[in-house]
């Protein structure tokens, strides 16, 4: 079962803390999205070295389970 991931950035500008949480449907696609977004990182990174950009996977379900049908013995 896949469940939401949030992406986690937070970052220092001026002595002030900012946050932000971006949520996924699965940690494979925060994962992929950190990775697109390298740039946007570096250039916070680059003016402020207080910076974080993490996946943190929830316990909320992105999908919701399906039963399988039984065969039906005749």
């Amino acid at each position: 079962m896949e469940y939401f991931t949030a992406m986690l950035i937070v970052y220092t500008l001026r002595d002030v803390q900012f946050e932000a949480e971006i949520y996924y449907e699965t940690e494979r696609k925060c994962g992929d999205a950190m990775m697109d977004g390298i740039e946007f990182y570096k250039t916070i990174y680059k003016h402020e070295r207080d910076t974080l950009i993490r996946c943190i996977a929830t316990d909320i379900p992105s999908t919701s389970p399906r039963p399988k049908l039984r065969k039906v013995n005749q």
